[in-house]
């Protein structure tokens, strides 16, 4: 059919040409069956050309570094060689369709990337919906993670028949994904850095503005550490700051916010937590401390304060850190609240 549809204007004006012939003109036995010959070897020809070009078509597509597939909206129909490199469970479309209809059951869902259904849209209908924007995708195969730019164009419409061309990306996603994590994570202590810090607290306070939930933070640092560099250096310093951090840790929950913003200060968003419950918190991170001469015997003076009404980043840091201050003016190793 695909052939007909394609060459018709040349078939249909060879086999008018034969009909006028054979009906007009009264030719001998020799000339229709020469005529007939001619159109048969014409047509051959043009099957050939077709299906060499056909081959062709299939061996570029076949030995493509993407995947491509055809589809309609409800499952797969196709699929090139690279399809099955990443499939490897599958030898043909014939197997793969036993267990699984589209590759979007392979879809995980992550914000930025195409899912299943997206904005209420099948993935086929949104992406060619959106064919101006660069579409990417999150796939899980067989617990390996890969991430493709995906692309799609309708085929035929009136079957619903859709071309989808994945390309692997997943280098590079990965890396811009442990840029992203370098940029907002301590590289010493591998907890949050100042910059996080500053990120997570402008959404802890719009969420407290919001749903007027109580947060809280402690600030503090570890006392005379400035002698810790001095007297032991810097590498045993650093042994220190680890340790505390992974111990201090320890006392934290999963909601709660841990950064380092400084040489050896540190600071921590308590969700959900008023000033008091902070305040004791404090206390027993204090207490605990001076116990566990890890490393080093240090103790820590910490700060404490709550988030009030009218409150913005600013106002709230710097009562968290006078609160810090006074701890250390007036004899370390003890909890302000600020």
């Amino acid at each position: 059919m695909y052939f007909y549809q394609r060459y018709s204007f040349f078939i249909n004006i060879l086999l008018a040409y034969l009909f006028v012939l054979f009906v007009t003109i009264k030719l001998s036995l020799i000339w229709n069956v020469t005529l007939v010959t001619l159109l048969f070897m014409s047509i051959s020809i043009l099957f050939y050309r077709y299906a060499k070009q056909k081959h062709y078509y299939k061996s570029i597509i076949d030995n493509s570094t993407n995947i491509v597939i055809v589809s309609n909206e409800k499952k797969l129909v196709s699929a090139n060689r690279t399809f099955f490199k990443y499939f490897k469970g599958y030898k043909n479309i014939e197997e793969f369709l036993q267990k699984h209809h589209c590759i979007c059951e392979f879809f995980e869902e992550e914000e930025g990337y195409i899912g299943a259904v997206n904005n209420g849209l099948g993935w086929i209908e949104y992406i060619i919906k959106n064919s101006e924007v660069y579409h990417k995708t999150k796939v899980k195969i067989y617990d390996k993670e890969y991430y493709f730019a995906i692309s799609a164009l309708v085929l035929d419409k009136k079957d619903n028949l859709y071309g989808i061309i994945l390309s692997d990306i997943t280098e590079q996603e990965n890396y811009k994904k442990e840029l992203e994590i370098l940029a907002v994570k301590d590289s010493l202590t591998k907890i949050g850095n100042r910059r996080f810090f500053h990120k997570k607290l402008d959404e802890q306070i719009l969420l407290t503005q919001r749903y007027h939930h109580p947060f809280s933070l402690i600030i503090f640092d570890i006392d005379f550490f400035k002698k810790v560099n001095d007297n032991y250096g810097h590498d045993i310093g650093d042994k220190v700051l680890v340790e505390y951090t992974k111990y201090i840790a320890s006392m934290l929950r999963d909601t709660d916010i841990f950064c380092r913003i400084g040489g050896e200060e540190f600071i921590v968003i308590l969700p959900n937590t008023t000033k008091d419950k902070a305040y004791a918190l404090a206390q027993k991170i204090r207490e605990s401390v001076e116990q566990y001469k890890a490393v080093l015997p240090i103790t820590m003076s910490f700060g404490v304060a709550e988030y009030e009404k009218g409150d913005d980043e600013i106002s709230l840091y710097k009562r968290v850190d006078l609160a810090l201050y006074k701890a250390k003016e007036t004899g370390r190793n003890k909890v302000i609240l600020g």
